[in-house]
């Protein structure tokens, strides 16, 4: 799948191309946070490179306020449900060319068995599993491709976040743990009533939010460590027991946003960005357990969630110059990590109501917001999302590795700047995803001088420089 090539470049710049065996993993893109939900943002998607979106669907938006004395809650046709927004939405996405992610998210009241504390009203507490089965059903029915002409949803996702207070509660019982046992009921049911439709459906964990909070929230290695009734921080193996006869999803899910660069990592049970190796550890560990019951031997790990606001607009957000570097960065480090699936939070830069600071809202998007959809303009790090490419000086030479625009196999140029002119210093063939990696056996980069881009179809990657930007303290939301 992997040519060199023998390209003259000058005397001072070696042309040999080391040759590099071809990458069967993929990295597929797609987007979190899009809105509004409509055919013009979903081809701003599209033009961002993305193949997915994620869509969420509040339970309470499609339920009745108040459960019916007399009803069937797994039927989709039940006329208690209020499914039109969600049915136009859908074929909309798809038509897009977007492969939908549906998360289901929170619950009305009364699938809740508990209040959340004072202070956190509206936070979802201690869901029915029963009542979240029969709410899944009816939707897989219905977007089963099968039922009135309306399309088919292959991705399901059960809630958000489960291991923060801000999206779950309880997380603690008598100062235990209580959040993991209590999911664990929930995706069981979850998977169950998705799969009973079509088991060809796929289901994905909540997205684990990244940092513990003493007393607040459990980090995600922890929670993910009880959900799955594994133990040891270094050594992952099981616990006693059959953990409720296993866990039953298809792919985990996280959040990794970091609180500095791509390289970052956090405290011994935080997973962000850099802390992705040892998620999968434990993933590995608890496939072996057999504690995953789903499709895969190999559980894949997915990131639905990750940004960095930017600057601008957010005063406290990064620049431009340093988020064009990271994003690309963070999409290599995640694919080196084996993460498959990457999906960038939002799409369009949020507006702060009265009284809100940056720091309260998202100003992570690809796109400036503008007065309307249509005059939203790309971020220049926007580039970065669609060809990501990054280059690494290193002892046998210049490493790169890239993903093309359009994900598609084919012939790709690598440039470097010498002198003010970009001069070719190898070709390689991207493999069937779009997935491109080599070496170029030569000393440039190593004085931390100079930059290196790749072109694709006629189309380029944001230069990168062989000057490193060391890893420093950055709020994800500004």
């Amino acid at each position: 799948m992997w040519i060199g090539a023998l390209l003259a470049v000058g005397a001072l710049f070696v042309s040999v191309a080391a040759p590099a065996m071809a990458l069967a993993r993929p990295l597929v893109t797609g987007i979190a946070g899009v809105d509004p939900l409509n055919p013009v943002t979903f081809d701003q998607s599209r033009v961002a490179g993305a193949r997915f979106v994620h869509i969420v669907v509040p339970w309470a938006d499609v339920a009745p306020r108040n459960e019916p004395a007399s009803w069937k809650p797994e039927d989709p046709a039940d006329f208690h449900y209020e499914w039109a927004w969600l049915d136009t939405t859908l074929t909309e996405a798809i038509g897009g060319g977007l492969t939908p992610v549906l998360e289901i998210y929170g619950a009305p009241s009364w699938a809740q068995r508990c209040q959340s504390p004072a202070g956190m009203e509206g936070v979802l507490c201690n869901p029915d599993p029963v009542a979240l089965a029969a709410f899944a059903t009816a939707a897989a029915r219905r977007y089963s491709g099968h039922f009135d002409g309306l399309p088919h949803v292959v991705f399901w996702q059960a809630l958000n976040e489960p291991n923060l207070s801000l999206f779950f509660n309880p997380q603690f019982e008598g100062g235990k743990p209580a959040s993991p046992r209590l999911y664990r009921a929930l995706i069981n049911a979850f998977y169950a009533a998705v799969k009973s439709v079509d088991p060809s459906n796929l289901v994905l964990t909540a997205g684990l939010g990244p940092i513990a909070v003493p007393h607040y929230t459990i980090g995600p290695m922890r929670f993910a460590r009880l959900l799955l009734c594994m133990k040891g921080r270094h050594h992952p193996r099981p616990t006693g027991g059959n953990c409720d006869g296993g866990v039953h999803f298809d792919i985990l899910d996280v959040h990794p946003y970091t609180t500095g660069g791509p390289t970052h990592r956090g405290g011994p049970d935080d997973v962000e960005l850099g802390d992705i190796p040892k998620l999968q550890s434990l993933l590995r560990a608890a496939d072996r357990a057999g504690r995953i019951q789903g499709q895969f031997k190999r559980t894949p790990l997915w990131i639905t969630e990750f940004s960095w606001d930017s600057k601008p607009p957010d005063p406290g957000g990064l620049s431009m110059k340093i988020e064009t570097r990271w994003l690309a960065e963070a999409l290599y480090r995640s694919w080196r990590a084996g993460v498959s699936h990457f999906f960038w939070y939002g799409l369009r830069d949020e507006l702060p109501g009265p009284g809100q600071s940056f720091s309260e809202t998202l100003q992570s998007g690809l796109y400036f917001r503008g007065a309307t959809l249509e005059q939203d303009r790309p971020k220049p790090f926007l580039s970065a999302f669609r060809f990501p490419f990054v280059a690494y000086p290193r002892k046998g030479g210049l490493f790169f590795w890239g993903r093309t625009p359009t994900s598609e196999g084919g012939k790709v140029t690598i440039q470097i700047l010498r002198h003010g002119s970009w001069r070719q210093a190898s070709t390689v063939l991207a493999g069937a995803d779009g997935v491109f990696s080599g070496v170029v056996p030569t000393t440039y980069g190593r004085d931390q001088e100079g930059k290196a881009r790749a072109r694709f179809a006629g189309t380029t990657a944001p230069p990168f420089s062989m000057r490193p930007v060391k890893d420093f303290s950055q709020p994800p939301f500004g």
